[in-house]
């Protein structure tokens, strides 16, 4: 894996995974006791000296999208944070290292007492925490759940726990955990096609049930 160090911006400067602009207008006077010399390149880090900066950012990200109920925060954007707000970049799919990350990160917020704030990092396709939640189970002494919903709904009520430590505004009711609205689409979506596939072929003529034989036993 391939790592470069840029100078990190400010949250005002950048938005993740933006590319940084020089918007100053070409025609201003550049300042007397600015250097006119190019900026050196910075110099390149390991993958694992990217890893150990990107771990040590990770927790004020998650704090922050703890703060906000029902907050989420998916793969992508997540590394595109840490990369932003760090300066170290790499060329590398997010697949081939956030899962190393969110390990350690996991680690560490447990070890220190805190929720587990990894369970607000989701996939952006399927919004599922996937199976990289096994880590959290086995930092609780927990079994692993082989059952994706039930597995989700456990993450749900980590969340929970995580929006409580962070302050964040809930309901007046207290809140309650929820899937991720594109999982819960998900499991909508299964549950209708479920019922439908359930739903006996009726008789025309007598409106009884339909046996798998296809015909009808009142009219046959």
């Amino acid at each position: 894996m391939s790592l470069e160090t840029t100078t990190p911006a400010s949250p005002t400067d950048v938005e993740p995974d933006e590319a940084l602009e020089d918007d100053r207008d070409e025609t201003e006077t550049p300042d007397p006791e600015e250097s006119s010399e190019p900026e050196a390149p910075a110099e390149p880090v390991t993958a694992a000296e990217g890893e150990d900066v990107w771990v040590a950012a990770a927790r004020p990200v998650l704090t922050e999208v703890a703060g906000t109920y029902h907050g989420l925060i998916t793969h992508t954007e997540f590394a595109g944070r840490l990369q932003a707000d760090t300066g170290v970049r790499t060329r590398s799919n997010p697949s081939n290292w956030i899962g190393r990350v969110l390990a350690r990160v996991a680690a560490e917020v447990h070890a220190a007492g805190e929720p587990p704030l990894t369970a607000l990092v989701v996939h952006g396709v399927h919004g599922t925490v996937g199976e990289a939640y096994d880590e959290v189970l086995r930092l609780q002494d927990a079994d692993p759940i082989s059952d994706p919903l039930a597995r989700e709904k456990h993450a749900a009520l980590a969340r929970m726990e995580c929006y409580r430590w962070a302050d964040a505004t809930l309901p007046a009711d207290g809140g309650n955990a929820a899937l991720s609205p594109r999982y819960d689409m998900v499991v909508t979506r299964e549950r209708k096609k479920n019922r439908e596939e359930a739903q006996p072929d009726i008789c025309p003529t007598c409106f009884m049930a339909i046996p798998p034989t296809g015909e009808c036993d009142n009219c046959a």
